[in-house]
């Protein structure tokens, strides 16, 4: 990049001058793009005396400013790029949904909210029953309708204020804001009749679905990883319990 020389007076009588011709040219190396507007009010806060700035002067500080423009312009440019492709990562595969990465950052935070405030806050952790058997009896692109359909259902049956993920496979979770254990139940259970009862549809055919839940409501002291393998834990204490149900 070129910066262009600039000397006092007094510095002039003891330096070689750079040609006219050479400053005007490593000025117009650069291309100009029409913002020139702020270069008055830039050439003042220099501080360089006016019977300094001749042309050529003028015009390799321009040329800097435009520079300097255009990179800060690319900057702007990269950092917005930078933050649509987070927000891509944070995305499922399969579904329109957060994925694993966004749900334990949100629940970090949702932990620090508890440890400040004091905000009761409540994990629901979903399992599908029977996912495998979709899978193998009518391909793995119907596991997928059914993994969107699911994350439909939840993303229907959730607050405004909750945040849903999908963990992987077929496991899914809610964090419920200012939501004690026990109302999470409820809202668990609401969740899970609904998912039940509303089957996919994949080539024509009804396929049922099957869900298990846990519920685990987020303590003090405790670490986001903790929290959602005991929500994990108990969504598989209701899994035993409905298979012993079911015998």
């Amino acid at each position: 990049m070129f910066f262009p020389a600039v000397y006092t007076m007094s510095e002039q009588s003891h330096r070689q001058q750079i040609p006219h011709g050479r400053l005007l040219e490593q000025a117009f190396d650069f291309a100009f793009t029409g913002k020139k507007s702020r270069l008055p009010d830039r050439m003042a806060m220099l501080g360089i005396p006016e019977e300094e700035l001749t042309e050529p002067v003028r015009l390799a500080i321009s040329a800097l400013f435009e520079r300097l423009d255009d990179t800060a312009l690319a900057l702007t440019q990269t950092q917005v790029q930078l933050k649509e492709l987070e927000s891509l990562v944070d995305v499922d595969v399969l579904a329109p949904i957060p994925n694993r990465r966004a749900f334990v950052r949100r629940l970090a935070w949702a932990v620090s909210m508890l440890e400040r405030y004091g905000h009761p806050t409540t994990i629901l952790y979903f399992d599908l029953n029977g996912f495998k058997e979709i899978n193998d009896t009518f391909g793995h692109a119907a596991g997928d309708a059914a993994i969107r359909h699911v994350s439909e259902l939840l993303s229907n049956a959730k607050r405004e204020s909750d945040f849903m993920a999908r963990l992987g496979g077929d496991e899914f979770a809610v964090i419920l804001y200012y939501a004690e254990e026990e109302a999470a139940r409820r809202r668990g259970e609401a969740i899970a009749e609904v998912i039940r009862t509303t089957p996919v549809t994949f080539n024509g055919q009804m396929l049922a679905l099957d869900t298990a839940y846990g519920v685990h409501a987020l303590s003090k002291g405790e670490s986001a990883d903790d929290a959602l393998h005991a929500a994990d834990r108990a969504m598989y204490a209701d899994k035993r319990a409905r298979r012993r149900e079911m015998v």
